[in-house]
């Protein structure tokens, strides 16, 4: 079952800043069942080690008694997969590894570990548990004010449940609460392991002998958490942490949207701009903290400027963002690599480099395609519950004519239980107050035998794209509900993907990567061609009461249309017999339907043209 919460009906304002971009103000989770293979930004590596009698404390829990489980307030009775200590990944999770591509083991030495499950709980169930460290630990050596991290290892699969580390500093009488892993996004994958790094100094446990240390997990059937091999060191003075970064155009003349493939006709192109978060996670305050972005193969070296909150001078602990703001724009055909650190200034060494760093690969110039991915499929998109998906997009600003030939989608392996299902991909512009159809192109039918693989959508129609105020929706839509996985790439920038649900609405996604979609001029004949029928239109779109079918039919023949909704369910038909040649016109009476998606099928001489409109009352 895919679970996903609404969180408001209102899905997409038709307001926009300029007549190239939209604003979204509300979007929804993705699906549980999304599955999430990699991620960025995180280092999936082990730490190097410190200086000799750094650490303070630690357990690798090989001894289970000295940890024990809670249930707070908020549990619900009767709820299994709670916290223990284990040393065999639980088979009903590993059994979906196939699926989701999450870790299942740490690779570190010892076999034991601590670890919840939710997945275990089901559908219905809060896990609100706490896991304690039952002896306390002596801290008192270290003077007061001293440093401290608490680090670990640990293994997880995230969709909207909460990560936490608590310590308490009088034996548990009071506690200070360190988010983890908040910054992940939805239907995401831990490294494996991935070693996380809290600076808890402002608890005040050094001089303490009476320090405690529980983790917390909350969630209602969500995914699962794994720990291993907890310790508290003495921190390091300088340790700048890179949480997230984005690339994409300019916002103040574009969608901000990233794109990975520029083709060569669009020489107009602004190039790409770096927005960064960074948190200073070491001791001491850093006073010229910056991020700098790089790319030798282009000549491009870059630092930015101060903080947008704390300017250039950051305290232990606090966070900024931070922007490049020198485009990113080879002129020269190729392929490049850009990279994103954290940088502290002249005379200051960041004493732990491994979180510092993160790369934007494989970003290509030249070509015929224009495409929002970087090819490497993260995960496989299967829609929205509470609501019903029909397709899924990604935004395109124009800077050149772009000639159209053809639109390309990459469709992921599919689940075991999956048969056939049509999708066919559309393009839209945004005219400053609302979206217009440009073409839809003819259905694919995806098999057990076709999947896993890009599939090409020629448009016959001859489109040039134009650049200036021209936004392009370009769609993967689905030809009924069952829940098809589309491609999807790396995490992108807010409000340039999002989805088409069937009361004719769209939402953004939380936490969105980009669909797996692609603008080409690169054409190779028709698909699917109905050699018999063409120009066909629908009017008005939306309709109310009426919907005209226009078309024009090369000879003479026997034409039967119908009109199927987003389940496949026939909502009319009707026969034709021996329609002279030229063009026609059908009326369809929409009164009894409800709002909604809908496809127009006509088929002569065994072929099918479908269009798509929209009953909006």
């Amino acid at each position: 079952m895919k679970k996903v919460y609404l969180f408001t009906s209102v899905l997409l304002s038709g307001l926009s800043l300029n007549a190239q971009k939209i604003e979204k103000n509300v979007s929804i989770p993705q699906s549980r069942n999304t599955y999430t293979v990699a991620k960025a930004v995180k280092q999936n590596i082990n730490p190097t080690a410190k200086a000799q009698g750094d650490v303070l404390w630690n357990d690798n829990f090989e001894t289970p008694a000295n940890w024990a489980f809670t249930a707070g307030t908020n549990q619900s009775a009767g709820t299994t997969g709670q916290w223990s200590v284990i040393s065999t990944f639980p088979t009903s999770l590993s059994s979906q590894v196939g699926n989701y591509g999450f870790p299942t083991s740490f690779g570190t030495s010892g076999n034991k570990y601590a670890f919840i499950n939710s997945d275990e709980a089901g559908g219905g169930k809060k896990q609100d548990a706490y896991f304690k460290f039952q002896n306390t630990i002596d801290l008192s050596s270290k003077a007061p004010g001293t440093g401290l991290y608490l680090e670990f290892d640990n293994i997880y699969r995230r969709f909207q449940e909460t990560h936490s580390v608590e310590v308490s500093k009088d034996g548990g009488a009071n506690w200070i609460i360190f988010p983890v892993n908040a910054d992940v996004a939805v239907n995401s994958n831990s490294g494996n392991p991935e070693h996380e790094i809290i600076n808890i100094t402002s608890a005040g446990l050094a001089g303490s002998s009476n320090v405690s240390v529980r983790l917390h997990y909350v969630g209602t059937w969500d995914w699962f958490w794994g720990v291993d091999n907890i310790k508290i060191t003495e921190a390091w003075a300088n340790d700048a942490l890179l949480v997230s970064s984005f690339m994409g155009t300019d916002t103040a003349t574009s969608q901000g949207a990233d794109y990975y493939l520029i083709p060569s006709s669009q020489v107009s192109f602004p190039g790409q701009l770096f927005t960064t978060a960074a948190l200073n996670n070491g001791t001491a305050t850093q006073n010229n903290f910056r991020i700098k972005a790089s790319c030798p193969a282009a000549i491009y070296s870059e630092i930015s400027g101060p903080g947008l909150i704390h300017g250039s001078t950051l305290a232990m602990g606090e966070i900024d963002t931070f922007s490049i703001t020198t485009p990113f724009n080879p002129t020269d055909p190729g392929t490049y690599n850009v990279s994103v650190s954290t940088d502290l200034g002249i005379g200051t060494t960041d004493s732990y480099t491994a979180n510092d760093t993160t790369s934007f690969r494989g970003i290509v110039i030249g070509g015929n395609d224009y495409g929002r991915d970087n090819g490497v499929m993260t995960a496989g998109f299967t829609g929205l519950s509470n609501v019903t998906a029909v397709g899924a997009y990604n935004m395109f600003n124009i800077f050149d004519d772009f000639q159209l030939g053809s639109i390309k989608a990459f469709i992921p392996t599919q689940s075991s239980t999956f048969t056939t299902d049509g999708i066919y991909c559309s393009i839209e512009t945004w005219d400053g107050s609302a979206w217009n159809l440009l073409l839809s192109t003819d259905i694919i039918d995806i098999t057990p035998t076709n999947d896993n693989q890009w599939h090409t959508f020629n448009s016959d129609q001859g489109i040039t794209l134009i650049p200036g105020s021209t936004l392009i929706r370009a769609t993967i839509n689905y030809n009924s509900t069952s829940g098809i996985r589309i491609g999807l790439a790396q995490s992108c920038p807010s409000s340039t993907t999002g989805c088409k649900l069937d009361d004719g609405t769209t939402s953004g996604i939380i936490d969105p990567n980009a669909f797996m979609i692609r603008l080409s001029s690169d054409y190779t004949g028709g698909l699917n061609e109905n050699t018999f029928v063409n120009s066909v239109s629908v009017y008005p779109n939306p309709a109310v009461s009426t919907a005209n079918v226009s078309f024009n039919l090369k000879n003479n023949a026997n034409v039967d249309i119908t009109v199927t909704d987003v389940t496949g369910k026939v909502v009319y038909s009707n026969t034709l017999s021996n329609v002279v040649a030229g063009n026609q016109k059908v009326v369809i009476n929409t009164e009894s339907l409800n709002n909604g998606i809908y496809m127009v099928n006509i088929i002569s001489n065994g072929s099918k043209t479908t269009e798509k409109f929209v009953v909006k009352k």
